[in-house]
């Protein structure tokens, strides 16, 4: 989620040159037939036709049928694209590069991932001393042939004689957790199922942790995930032994998990009630629940503890995040001290750290990262320099007392471990992986348009240094907008290869995010959505006008929400796109809340049975309820998988049977299914440079 940085080496590189005119595609064979039923649903009066309901159950012999046929028709389509076998050979180089992950140092141990380039997944090292003396302690791929299952969360005991870890079987946000004894490698008897959306939190004896589970769903992939509960895991022991902790039957959609906060041993509850909205409480030496009581609503997460004290970073009573410390003797706000109060800039969510005797806190300027430090008191110590223009994903405890790993990532520089005195100030680079480009070819600059209402909105524009604006470079517009999540700098190895190859890249910031507090966010949430759609309008047209681009070579591109934002972009401004890729898109606005975790969505988007007024608001921008029968589309390849059990594939089915129903003879309306993969992560290494090829080829064909 991340412009230049300190120093790189040039590898192997391919770049792949097309004349225009080579990229024309040969006509499409007919869709594959999609039965449209009579269902209809009837919302505060209102009759809705719903033609392809049947396309939900992906246990009916039709779906299966046209679900074969899609993906036979679309491989076809991609594979005869005129860029497909350079882009694949130029994403394996991309792809195939080794790097290391900010390791944690826990027990008096180092624990960090780190692949070799060439493994499907990334593997588990552990040592006392250095990464460079350091064996393997888990590698996922030996634990299928595919690939596909990931070891999806690892969490080491405070001793560090153990680690949990969870696997997910085909991108499944299911884990499964198990437990592996450090100094020997072998597994525990342990087996712990139906978890998702919650790590575990070790007690401080190592000898069991806590966690959160689901009843056993009916339908793995589809079923509404309610009643999640915390129960405590003793090692060694069955499943069914586990004991409750805590659930709350009169919330049974929260999200609910436990924490284990640095410093002090002592575990907490997390109740997320939305996306924006949580509540904590912690279990005291008896392991009664203790809520705390905030003045408001907000987000709050505990930094780290004392015997008797928290320092929790909080919007409540701050748009834009602070910190406060808390007396758990007295823990009413009327005694609560602010530590770092609020300011201009954007505390980054779940950012801050307490490393040695400082607090180090990230925070977003302009939708890129800053770091400053302080006392536990709150005295202002300055500021980390960093690298560059970039994002800060991680802050932990570092190779030696009062220093800390810091992950940075910009555009053009994958991610980077540095290694920073807290008090100092001061950062060695502790690892910096290989490229296979060099990072001094590229620039990023920081414009800013403004949307329909006037409202100033920035985007980054990142390029091969010797591309200028001509009306006619193929441009690449990337965009989310929503669940107050932050779109910064971010490395993208696609973005890299569409780059090398003369294409720009821009990623617009939009409102629905958190890049400017909760203002921001609200902005673009529920009868407030519209703004989102309008703010990438705007950096579309933006780019237009400065003659970075036309509409012929312009894309719009997004994945989840960003899928929700690429498919009203398809619907909503046809004429201003070349192409368009919704990727794992929430597309169905009128049932998204009926599937897996998809109510907890509610807090941005709202719900079709809100009110008559919530629902005439999302079906006036549903993309499945916006297509038009006779409108010319622009070129579209919709991106799903059929074990996303976040965003159901449903949703992407439906829309593509649509939008072939109403412009059968137009440009190409496709749908690539992955098979054995979910919402994104845990895709092996072959997965993800098919996929990259695809897009990549896809775009070549379709804005050149």
């Amino acid at each position: 989620m991340r412009v230049e940085w300190l120093s790189g080496s040039v590898a192997f590189l391919v770049v792949v040159t097309v004349p225009a005119t080579a990229l024309a595609t040969s006509p499409l064979p007919p869709y594959p037939a999609a039965e449209r039923s009579g269902h209809v649903d009837t919302y505060f009066g209102t009759p809705v036709p719903d033609p392809y309901r049947w396309l939900e159950d992906p246990g009916d012999p039709r779906t299966t049928a046209w679900v074969d046929a899609e993906a036979t028709l679309t491989r076809s389509y991609l594979d005869t694209l005129p860029t497909r076998s350079d882009r694949t050979a130029q994403m394996t180089a991309l792809l195939s590069q080794p790097s290391v992950a900010s390791p944690k140092r826990i027990g008096g141990r180092l624990f960090w991932l780190a692949n070799d380039g060439q493994q499907a997944q990334s593997v588990l090292h552990t040592s006392t001393r250095s990464i460079a003396r350091g064996r393997v302690l888990l590698d996922p791929n030996r634990l299928s042939t595919d690939g596909t299952l990931s070891l999806s969360q690892w969490v080491p005991s405070p001793d560090g004689r153990f680690v949990a870890w969870a696997t997910s079987d085909g991108g499944s946000d299911w884990n499964t957790w198990r437990v592996r004894r450090v100094s020997t490698g072998k597994d525990l008897p342990d087996v712990l199922q139906w978890s998702k959306f919650s790590s575990v939190a070790w007690a401080a004896d190592s000898r069991s942790f806590f966690y959160g589970r689901y009843p056993k769903p009916a339908d793995p992939l589809e079923s509404a995930n309610r009643d999640m509960a915390v129960y405590r895991h003793a090692l060694g022991r069955p499943q069914k032994d586990d004991t409750e902790i805590y659930s709350d039957p009169r919330q049974p959609q929260a999200l609910v998990a436990p924490v284990a906060p640095p410093g002090f041993a002592r575990i907490w509850i997390d109740k997320a009630l939305d996306t924006s909205t949580n509540a904590l409480a912690y279990l005291d030496g008896r392991n009664r629940i203790r809520p705390l009581r905030f003045p408001g609503e907000g987000y709050s997460s505990v930094v780290a503890q004392s015997r008797h004290h928290a320092w929790i970073q909080t919007t409540v009573g701050a748009e834009n995040g602070r910190i406060v410390r808390i007396d758990l003797r007295r823990p009413h706000p009327a005694h609560w001290l602010e530590v770092v109060p609020t300011g201009p800039s954007t505390m980054s969510a779940d950012g801050a750290s307490m490393i040695g005797d400082r607090l180090v806190v990230p925070y977003l300027k302009d939708a890129a990262s800053l770091i400053r430090t302080f006392t536990l008191t709150g005295v202002p110590k300055g500021r980390i320099v960093l690298p560059g223009f970039g994002t800060v994903s991680d802050v932990t405890d570092g190779p030696r007392r009062g220093h800390a790993f810091i992950s940075y990532a910009s555009f053009t520089q994958p991610t980077m471990i540095l290694d920073v005195d807290a008090r100092t100030r001061q950062s060695r680079v502790w690892y910096s992986p290989k490229t296979a480009f060099d990072p001094a070819d590229f620039v990023t600059e920081q414009v800013w348009t403004t949307s329909r209402d006037g409202t100033r909105i920035p985007a980054f524009v990142t390029r091969r240094r010797d591309i200028t604006p001509t009306g006619a470079n193929p441009t690449w517009l990337f965009g989310y907008g929503g669940f107050d999540i932050s779109l910064t700098p971010q490395y993208s190895p696609d973005a890299i290869a569409w780059m090398q190859n003369g294409g720009v890249y821009v990623v617009a910031t939009l409102r629905g995010g958190g890049e400017y507090g909760r203002a921001w966010h609200r902005a673009g949430t529920k009868t407030h959505k519209q703004n989102v759609f309008d703010d990438f309008i705007g950096v579309a047209e933006w780019l237009v006008a400065n003659r970075w681009t036309s509409p012929r070579h312009l894309a719009a591109n997004g994945r989840s929400n960003g899928g929700l934002l690429a498919g009203a972009m398809l619907t909503q401004r046809p004429d201003l796109f070349g192409a368009v890729i919704p990727e794992v898109g929430v597309l169905d606005m009128l049932r998204y809340q009926d599937f897996t975790i998809g109510y907890a969505w509610a807090d941005d988007y709202g719900r079709s049975d809100d009110s008559a007024e919530m629902f005439a608001y999302l079906r006036g921008y549903s993309p499945l309820h916006n297509v038009r029968p006779g409108q010319s589309y622009p070129a579209t390849l919709i991106m799903t998988a059929e074990r996303d059990d976040r965003v159901v594939p449903a949703h992407s089915y439906k829309f593509a049977a649509t939008l072939q129903h109403a412009d059968p003879t137009g440009n190409p309306l496709l749908i690539r299914i992955q098979r054995r993969a979910g919402h994104g992560a845990g895709a092996s290494l072959r997965q993800r440079i098919e996929a990259s090829a695809d897009r990549l080829a896809f775009l070549d064909a379709h804005t050149d």
